[in-house]
C-alpha cells in the first residue's frame, strides 16, 4: 500500500520546485530513499535472489522501469529547449539545456550525475537524485542488504557519518545531496525489511488503520514547525526521516487503507514516477502559455505551481498509458521467471 504515499511524495517535490516551498521536496526525496531501500531489498530477497541470473533479471527490470520513461522526459525537454531557446530555459532552470559535449551527453543518457546538483546540464533536472538511487540499486542488487549483519553494519556506519557531519557543522549538502548522505535512508529501508515484524510487535499502534493519515499530518506539522523555528536543515530534517521510516513500517503489510482500496492505491501510485520526471517541463509549458496571455511569472511561483498540476497529471497519464503499461507486461514476466530461477538455484 505505498501508491498514495509515493505520489504524495512526488507532489511535494513539485511544491518545492515549482512553488518554492522550502526544503519540503528534499524531505520527500529522503523518504523516497527509505522506501527504495525497503522495496529493493524486498524484491532481491523474495523475487530475484543473489545468483547471476537473478541479478541479471533484476538489473533488466530496473532498466525497464527507469530508462524508457526517463528518455521520453528528456525528449520533451529537448523539444521545449529547441522551441523557446537555451537562454529562456536556463532562466527558468539553470540545469535545463541541451548537452554540449560527449561527457554531458553520456551523463544525461545514462543518468550519471556524480556531483549531484552541480552536474549540468540535466535534461530532466531532478534526476540527480535518481542517479543516487541507481547507485544504491546496484549496491543492493550486488548484496549490500543480503543479510541482517551486513545491513546493521551499513546502517551504523551511515549513522556515524551523519553524526560526524553534524559535529563538524558541514553544510546541508553533506546531509542530503551526496551519495554518502543518502546511505542513511537506504540502509534504514533495508533495516525495516529485516526488522519490520519486530517494530510492529513493539509498537502495535502502528497497525491502527488511521496511523498513516496521522503520520502525514505529523509530516506537515514537523515541516511547519521547522520552518517557523529555522530548523528545516537540522532537527526537523531528521524528525522527517524518522516519521517517514515509521510510515513505511506502518504501510508495509497493509492491503488497504480507510477510503482507499488496494486497487485505487496502486493506480494512484502509477503517477509518482512520471510526476517526478516531467513536472519541470510541464511548468515550462504553462509559463509559456501564461506569457501568451500577458501573465509573466518566474519560477518558483504559486500561480505557476497551481496551474501546472492539471497538466502534470495529464502528461503523466499519457506516459502511463503509452510507456508504463506496455513495459509493465514485460517486467511482470521477468519477475516471474526471476522467482522461478532463484527458487531452482536455491534448492
Amino acid at each position: 500500500m505505498f501508491g498514495m504515499y509515493r505520489t504524495l511524495l512526488a507532489l511535494l517535490v513539485v511544491l518545492s520546485h515549482l512553488g518554492g516551498i522550502p526544503v519540503i521536496g528534499g524531505y520527500a526525496v529522503f523518504a523516497f530513499y527509505i522506501l527504495s531501500g525497503y522495496l529493493i531489498t524486498l524484491i532481491m530477497q523474495k523475487t530475484y535472489g543473489y545468483s547471476r541470473v537473478g541479478f541479471f533479471r533484476y538489473a533488466l527490470n530496473r532498466f525497464l522501469r527507469i530508462f524508457p520513461m526517463y528518455w521520453f522526459s528528456c525528449l520533451i525537454s529537448i523539444v521545449l529547449i529547441l522551441w523557446v531557446g537555451k537562454e529562456f530555459t536556463i532562466n527558468y532552470c539553470d540545469a535545463l539545456y541541451i548537452p554540449e559535449n560527449v561527457r554531458s551527453t553520456i551523463n544525461n543518457l545514462f543518468i550519471v550525475f556524480p556531483n549531484s546538483t552541480k552536474d549540468m546540464p540535466r535534461l530532466t533536472p531532478p534526476t540527480w537524485a535518481l542517479s543516487i538511487e541507481c547507485f544504491f540499486y546496484l549496491c543492493i542488487g550486488l548484496g549490500l542488504s543480503k543479510t541482517r549483519r551486513l545491513v546493521l553494519i551499513w546502517f551504523f556506519l551511515s549513522v556515524a557519518y551523519h553524526i560526524g557531519v553534524n559535529l563538524l557543522g558541514l553544510s546541508f549538502a553533506y546531509k542530503y545531496t551526496i551519495i554518502t548522505a543518502a546511505s542513511l535512508p537506504f540502509s534504514t529501508g533495508a533495516l525495516i525489511y529485516f526488522y519490520k515484524d519486530t517494530f510492529l510487535k513493539a509498537f502495535a499502534f502502528l497497525r491502527n488503520p488511521f496511523m498513516p493519515y496521522l503520520l502525514i499530518f505529523l509530516f506537515f506539522l514537523n515541516w511547519y514547525l521547522g520552518y517557523q523555528l529555522h530548523a528545516l536543515y537540522g532537527i526537523s530534517f531528521y524528525i522527517n526521516y524518522v516519521l517517514n521510516a515509521t510510515m513505511i513500517i506502518s504501510l508495509a503489510e497493509r492491503t488497504s487503507l480507510p477510503w482507499i482500496p488496494k486497487r485505487i492505491d496502486a493506480q494512484i501510485g502509477d503517477y509518482s514516477y512520471p510526476i517526478y520526471l516531467i513536472h519541470y517541463q510541464a511548468g515550462l509549458i504553462l509559463l509559456i502559455i501564461l506569457a501568451v496571455f500577458g501573465i509573466r511569472v518566474t519560477r518558483p511561483n504559486g500561480l505557476l505551481m497551481i496551474t501546472s498540476i492539471p497538466l502534470i497529471f495529464a502528461v503523466s497519464w499519457v506516459l502511463i498509458i503509452i510507456i508504463e503499461h506496455p513495459i509493465e507486461l514485460v517486467r511482470v514476466r521477468i519477475k516471474t521467471r526471476g522467482f522461478k530461477s532463484s527458487r531452482t538455484i536455491t534448492t
